[in-house]
C-alpha cells in the first residue's frame, strides 16, 4: 500500500508538460513528448522511462509553430532541484547542486541548443541520454527547458526601453529508473542562520533530501524558541512542498518586524508527507555583528519602547543634578558674600 501511495505522489509530481507563461499574451510554439517503447507510463504526457545501465537512448519532442512566422527556440537539460519556495524546479540552467547527488541530469543528457521552427509546420528534436555504466537506485529527475529566442530587435528595444517582452517557455519533465522497487525520500536538517530576505530578517533552516526520490506532498511546521527555554518565539507552517531527489532549500522562519537579539536558539522542525514523519532540532546563534548588520538594512523593524523604570530613573537623576548644582551655585554666592 506504501509502495502505491509514493508511486501515486511521483505520478502528480510530475506533472505533464509544464507550460511556464512569462509575461504573455499569446503562444508561438508547442511541445510535446513522443513517448518511447521503455515509457513506464503512457498515460503520462512526460518522459518516466525506464532505462538500462551503460545504454544510449534518443528520445525526441515535437515542437509545433502555428504563427505565420520562424520561431527559434533555446532548450537546455536542466537538472531537477527545490527552490527556496519548496517547489521542483527545472529551469535553472547553473544551480548549486546537492553534495549527494550523484549524477545530475545535465550530465546525462544532451540536445541542440537552438533550433528554428519554420512558420506553420513542426518538427522533431532529439535528445540523447546516456545511462550511467553503474546501476542506480531510485531516480534521476530532470527536465527539458524551451523558451523562445529574443531576435535582435527585441533585445535591443528591452536594453533600451527596458521593457519586458511576451515570451512563453515550456518544460518537459524526464524521470529515470532502473528498479521498480521504491526507494523512500528521507529530510535532514542541516545549517540553521539568521538572515534576510527582501529586507526582512528571517531565519533558514537548511532541508535536504538526501534519497533518489522525491518528496511530496511535504507539510513544515518550524518553531524557533531560546536555546534553554520552551517560551515560543516565531513559527512558520507550509503545506504540499516537494522535494526533488537529492536536493535541499533553505525553509525561511520570519522574524516579524523585530529586531534580531543576540543569544542562543533552538529550531524545532516537525514534518509529513502523510507516509513519513520527522522531528528535526538544532540550535543555533544570533552573533551580535550579524544582528547589528542585518538590523541596520531590515526594513519596517519596530522599535522597543523604553521601559518606564528607565524614564524615572532618568528623571531622577537630571532632578538630583540640577539640584547639586543649584546648592552648589548657591554656596558660591554666599561665599562671595
Amino acid at each position: 500500500m506504501k509502495r502505491f501511495s509514493y508511486l501515486f505522489i511521483v505520478i502528480i509530481s510530475l506533472l505533464v508538460v509544464l507550460p511556464k507563461l512569462a509575461y504573455a499574451n499569446e503562444m508561438n510554439f508547442s511541445v510535446k513528448a513522443i513517448l518511447p517503447e521503455n515509457q513506464r507510463d503512457n498515460t503520462h504526457t512526460y518522459f518516466d522511462l525506464n532505462v538500462v545501465p551503460g545504454t544510449t537512448q534518443v528520445v525526441e519532442v515535437e515542437l509545433k509553430n502555428e504563427t505565420d512566422k520562424d520561431v527559434t527556440v533555446q532548450t537546455v537539460a536542466n537538472t531537477a532541484i527545490t527552490n527556496d519556495n519548496g517547489i521542483v524546479e527545472y529551469t535553472n540552467e547553473k544551480p548549486k547542486l546537492d553534495k549527494s547527488l550523484v549524477t545530475p541530469f545535465s550530465k546525462l543528457a544532451s540536445v541542440q541548443s537552438e533550433i528554428t521552427i519554420p512558420k506553420q509546420s513542426s518538427l522533431r528534436l532529439p535528445i540523447t541520454l546516456k545511462i550511467p555504466e553503474k546501476s542506480f537506485d531510485g531516480v534521476i529527475l530532470g527536465g527539458l527547458y524551451f523558451k523562445e529566442k529574443e531576435t535582435d530587435q527585441e533585445t535591443k528595444k528591452s536594453k533600451d526601453d527596458v521593457q519586458i517582452e511576451n515570451k512563453f517557455s515550456y518544460t518537459i519533465g524526464v524521470l529515470l529508473a532502473e528498479s521498480p522497487e521504491m526507494v523512500l525520500p528521507d529530510l535532514v536538517l542541516n545549517d540553521v542562520k539568521a538572515t534576510q530576505k527582501v529586507g526582512r530578517n528571517v531565519i533558514t533552516a537548511n532541508l535536504q533530501n538526501p534519497k533518489a526520490a522525491l518528496l511530496s506532498n511535504l507539510t513544515v511546521d518550524a518553531k524557533v524558541y531560546e536555546a534553554d527555554s520552551n517560551q515560543l518565539l516565531h513559527e512558520e507552517k507550509q503545506t504540499s512542498l516537494r522535494m526533488a531527489p537529492n536536493s535541499n532549500f533553505n525553509y525561511s522562519v520570519s522574524w516579524g518586524n523585530e529586531a534580531f537579539q543576540t543569544g542562543d536558539y533552538r529550531i524545532e522542525i516537525d514534518a509529513t508527507d502523510g507516509n513519513q514523519n520527522w522531528h528535526l532540532k538544532k540550535n543555533f546563534k544570533i552573533k551580535a555583528k550579524e544582528a547589528k548588520e542585518y538590523n541596520n538594512t531590515a526594513v519596517h523593524i519596530a522599535q522597543k519602547s523604553t521601559p518606564w523604570i528607565y524614564w524615572l530613573m532618568g528623571g531622577i537623576i537630571i532632578a538630583l543634578l540640577i539640584v547639586i548644582a543649584f546648592l552648589i551655585l548657591k554656596n558660591k554666592r554666599k561665599n562671595s558674600n
